[in-house]
């Protein structure tokens, strides 16, 4: 009877065992396929990553384009000071932006005898009303700048001028004006220059806010020119 017994126990625990053999199988099965599925998954997630990003590589370049075209990765920021007549300063600041489709807003015309006719512009609206600007011919091995003019004009409502020009051909007293490049590659056409004029009350060279008294114009132009060779 007791052998029978000790049969029946290992059989029970045999029986037993082989179950849960099956079933930490089964449990196994289980995570190998769960783990399956979450790769498949990551894969599927990392083809969607890498494709959300080709799409915004794709858009970034077009933006570039589009900013590049329009000319407003490349601006004119434009400081205006002048007294008016009751002695205060009045001020007066354009972010100027836009450029042509062409040359005629960014050229340098190559002379013969190795200085360039450079003329830059930006405006801040399509009618061309609003706008900065500057010309002036710039010799690179001599760094030598000759007759450069510009300025900055405007539209608004006060009893004042809407422009500051200035000209370096300008004969009389009052008048301080200069044009500095800081860099000119003359192959790409990349140039950095600074703009800075100012007048006093002896000035009378017209073309201010108001005649007769100080005024002054700043800016400065980071970008790249179109280069002609026709000289």
């Amino acid at each position: 009877m007791k052998k029978l017994l000790i049969i029946f126990g290992v059989f029970v625990i045999g029986s037993s065992l082989v179950s849960c053999n099956k079933k930490l199988k089964d449990d196994i099965d289980d995570l190998k396929s769960q783990v399956t599925d979450l790769k498949n998954q990551n894969d599927s997630l990392k083809t969607a990553t890498d494709t959300l990003k080709s799409y915004h590589d794709a858009l970034q370049q077009q933006l570039k384009g589009v900013i590049n075209s329009l000319g407003s990765d490349e601006p004119i920021t434009a400081v205006t000071t002048f007294t008016d007549n009751s002695g205060a300063t009045r001020t007066v600041t354009g972010v100027y932006k836009f450029k042509s489709t062409g040359y005629q807003t960014q050229m340098a015309i190559k002379n013969s005898d190795g200085s360039y006719d450079i003329y830059i512009q930006r405006l801040s609206d399509v009618l061309g009303e609003e706008y900065a600007w500057v010309e002036f011919t710039y010799n690179p091995a001599t760094k030598a700048i000759t007759n450069y003019d510009g300025g900055q004009q405007w539209s608004d409502l006060d009893p004042y001028g809407d422009e500051a020009y200035y000209n370096s051909s300008y004969g009389g007293a009052g008048l301080t004006f200069n044009v500095t490049v800081d860099s000119f590659n003359t192959t790409t056409g990349d140039i950095s220059m600074k703009f800075a004029a100012s007048t006093t009350a002896a000035y009378t060279g017209g073309n201010i806010p108001n005649a007769g008294k100080p005024t002054s114009t700043n800016f400065t132009f980071t970008g790249k020119l179109t280069i002609f060779n026709i000289n």
